[in-house]
């Protein structure tokens, strides 16, 4: 798969996330609580504005004025580089996208090029395809995280697997200081250089030093609000009902079966239930299937991220955090390598979600 197929398709998912933005008034009213910026900037400049709801305001908030209680739950490095380079785009949202949109690009760029080491290029393409054309993808590219982390992750690994072990763990630093999911770069890399024979002093502290990231937040929230883990405490006045006991899995799809069975299907919460319930099944299933059909490394920490926001006692934003589970998505690709019609379904599907879900998001509707 070509440097040129690569830009070709991103440029392509761009344009139907600027065309479905222009579309989107003509299927929903706007809501206007969680928009980009304020309300006026955002009817000026709905394609660029909408990249950042919901969560993006945070992100553009922590670059402009640091945290303020609850968005301790947002890790720091993503809001960090968007107010270092905010003086050269001059605007928070703006700087926001093109920071995404680079990462994003680098990002497949690398995953193809780890792909590479394990697949023949037409099975490379189908794995790509299968990540970018996901329902949620979109969110690789607006004022989230995802973008940056995926390229730390993908580096990381792609590092791994070369042997370059000080990057690796230099690339996972910088992940774990992004995401707290980072971290399991940790036990994935381990079991990486197991696989190598390489399981040397050199490897086990430059893997260590993953830790860096997220230990380094954990002192700064120390300092500033005398509790270490505020970002995992903070989650609850998000309203999302997440738990602080654990929770397993099993008992979280009962919940939902539940809440399908309840809740009144008028209720516009209604459709993101199914959603939430869905995407987890579908991802608990791949993610096992992965264990057998992708590197053991990779399937452990897609195995760690997908199972640690559940154990909150919730899929809120599962169809989201699912995108950096890239073994299931390795694991998805082989399956359509021998089951073609399988491929031709899931592109209709992804096709009319993304419609569905992109719109519903960029006239500030929750999605994930």
């Amino acid at each position: 798969m070509t440097t040129e197929s690569i830009v070709k398709y991103f440029l392509l998912l761009q344009l139907m996330i600027v065309v479905i933005t222009l579309l989107a008034p003509n299927f929903l009213k706007l809501d206007e609580r969680y928009l980009g910026g304020s309300t006026q900037t955002y009817v000026e400049n709905p394609v660029l504005y909408s990249r950042g709801n919901f969560d993006g305001l945070h992100y553009t908030s922590i670059s402009s004025i640091g945290y303020v209680y609850p968005q301790q739950a947002f890790f720091p490095l993503y809001p960090l580089v968007i107010r270092y380079l905010k003086p050269v785009f001059r605007d928070a949202y703006l700087t926001g996208t093109i920071l995404s949109l680079g990462a994003y690009l680098l990002a497949q760029y690398f995953f193809v090029k780890l792909l590479r080491l394990d697949f023949d290029s037409q099975l490379a393409k189908t794995i790509l395809l299968s990540l970018i054309l996901f329902p949620t993808s979109f969110f690789f590219s607006f004022v989230y995280t995802e973008g940056i982390f995926f390229l730390f992750l993908v580096l990381s690994f792609f590092c791994a697997r070369k042997g370059q072990w000080w990057l690796a763990g230099l690339f996972g630093a910088l992940a774990s200081a992004t995401r707290v999911v980072g971290l399991f770069l940790i036990p994935a890399l381990i079991i990486e250089a197991y696989i190598q024979k390489k399981l040397t002093k050199t490897a086990v502290v430059s893997i260590l030093l993953i830790s860096l990231g997220t230990l380094s937040y954990m002192y700064y929230l120390n300092t500033t609000q005398g509790d270490p883990l505020a970002f995992f405490h903070a989650q609850k006045d998000f309203g999302q009902g997440r738990s602080e006991s654990l929770v397993l899995f099993p008992q979280v799809v009962w919940r939902y079966a539940k809440m399908v069975a309840t809740v009144d299907r008028g209720n516009p919460i209604y459709p993101t239930i199914i959603l939430e319930l869905i995407a987890s099944l579908v991802f608990a299933a791949l993610t096992a299937i992965s264990l057998f059909k992708t590197r053991l490394s990779y399937a452990v920490f897609g195995l760690l991220a997908f199972l640690t926001p559940t154990l909150t006692g919730s899929f809120t934003s599962m169809p989201r955090y699912v995108l950096i589970c890239f073994s299931s998505f390795i694991a998805l690709g082989v399956l359509f390598d021998s089951h073609k019609r399988l491929k031709i379904i899931y592109i209709g599907l992804c096709a009319i979600l993304s419609f569905v879900l992109l719109t519903m998001f960029v006239r500030g509707f929750w999605v994930a």
